[in-house]
């Protein structure tokens, strides 16, 4: 199999993964919903639950946003660069994240940017 057969391959199946693990918090959270429903009669609760339901959502969706930009890098020939200063990213660090954006140094030097922006 060729190496970027294996990196499609990855990023379906994390992609598949996440949607799976959305839709099991969301049964999840349902059953808690239903099984104590006189505990979450309480107004505050249920908006504890409704922000961790759009938290998870939102975080999957950014993950599941990132594989699909990766797949549509991966089939324009572009995959494995870096969106910040257009170097090649290792690939041993695709290979650890395979919808890796942006190298190592651009990814921390964004993180920096955006831990002084909170």
């Amino acid at each position: 199999m060729r190496p970027v057969d294996d990196i499609r391959k990855k990023l379906l199946i994390q992609r598949r993964n996440l949607f799976r693990q959305v839709v099991q918090t969301e049964d999840e959270l349902l059953w808690l919903e239903t099984d104590v429903e006189s505990e979450v009669e309480e107004r505050g609760q249920e908006e504890d639950m409704v922000r961790l339901l759009d938290r998870l959502d939102g975080r999957a969706k950014a993950e599941i946003e990132e594989i699909d930009r990766a797949l549509v890098k991966l089939e324009a020939g572009q995959y494995g660069r870096c969106e910040q200063c257009g170097k090649d990213i290792p690939q041993s660090r695709l290979e650890a994240v395979p919808a890796a954006a942006m190298c190592m140094a651009c990814a921390q030097a964004w993180e920096t940017r955006a831990a002084l922006r909170k």
